[in-house]
C-alpha cells in the first residue's frame, strides 16, 4: 500500500518539450493577468503603470517565443529512446565502415602473398634457368677440350710426313727452338742414362755437333 501511495506521489519524468510547453502556458498566463490589470486599472486608484506593464508583456512575449523555437529545436524532440537508437545507427554505421577497411586490407595483404609468390616463382625458374645454362656451358666446354686434345693430332697425322707438322707441335709444346733440341730433350727424358753414354764419347758428340743445324 505504501509503494503504490509512493509511486503515485513521484513526480512523473517529462520531456523538455512537455516543460517548455508548460512554461510557456504560465507565462501567458501571467500575461493575461498582466492585460487584466492594465484594463482594469481606472477603476483602482494606483499610479499609473501602463508603459512598464507594456514593456513587461513585451519581453514576455519575446521570452515566449524564444522560448517556443528552442522548444521546435530537433534535440529538444530527442527522448533517451531515440537517442539509443541514433547510437545505435551510428554503431552499425562505423561497424560497417570497419568491415569494409578490413575487407581491402585483407584483399591487399591476399594480392601482395600473390605477387610475393609469383616473384620466388619467377626467381626459381631463373635460377633453375642459370643451372641449365652453367651445365650446358660445362658440357660444351668439356666436349671442346675433348675436341682440341684429338682433332689437332688426327689432323696433323693426316698431312704429309715430309711436313714434320707433328715433330713442329712437339718442339713447340716443348719451348724449344728447333726439332734437334726437342729431340735431346726427348731422348734425354726416354732414359738419362743411355743418354749420357751417347753423349760421352768424343765421337758421338763431333757427330752430334756436325749434324747440329
Amino acid at each position: 500500500m505504501k509503494d503504490e501511495q509512493s509511486a503515485l506521489n513521484e513526480p512523473k519524468e517529462e520531456t523538455a518539450a512537455q516543460a517548455f510547453a508548460r512554461l510557456d502556458g504560465r507565462i501567458a498566463m501571467m500575461a493575461r493577468a498582466v492585460e487584466h490589470l492594465a484594463a482594469e486599472r481606472a477603476s483602482i486608484d494606483i499610479p499609473d503603470y501602463s508603459a512598464t506593464l507594456g514593456q513587461m508583456n513585451t519581453r514576455l512575449a519575446a521570452v515566449a517565443q524564444g522560448l517556443a523555437a528552442i522548444a521546435q529545436m530537433p534535440a529538444m524532440q530527442l527522448t533517451p529512446e531515440k537517442m539509443a537508437a541514433r547510437m545505435d545507427a551510428a554503431a552499425v554505421s562505423a561497424r560497417a565502415t570497419d568491415k569494409d577497411t578490413l575487407r581491402e586490407a585483407r584483399e591487399g595483404h591476399q594480392e601482395a602473398a600473390r605477387i610475393i609468390h609469383s616473384l620466388a616463382r619467377t626467381i626459381s625458374s631463373a635460377h633453375e634457368q642459370r643451372r641449365h645454362l652453367i651445365w650446358a656451358a660445362s658440357a660444351g666446354l668439356a666436349a671442346g677440350c675433348l675436341l682440341w686434345s684429338i682433332l689437332p693430332g688426327a689432323v696433323l697425322r693426316a698431312l704429309p710426313t715430309s711436313w714434320h707438322m707433328p715433330e713442329g707441335m712437339a718442339a713447340h709444346i716443348m719451348g724449344e727452338a728447333s726439332l734437334w733440341d726437342a729431340g735431346e730433350r726427348m731422348m734425354h727424358a726416354g732414359d738419362a742414362d743411355a743418354w749420357e753414354a751417347i753423349t760421352a764419347a768424343p765421337e758421338t758428340r763431333r757427330a752430334a755437333g756436325s749434324c747440329r743445324p
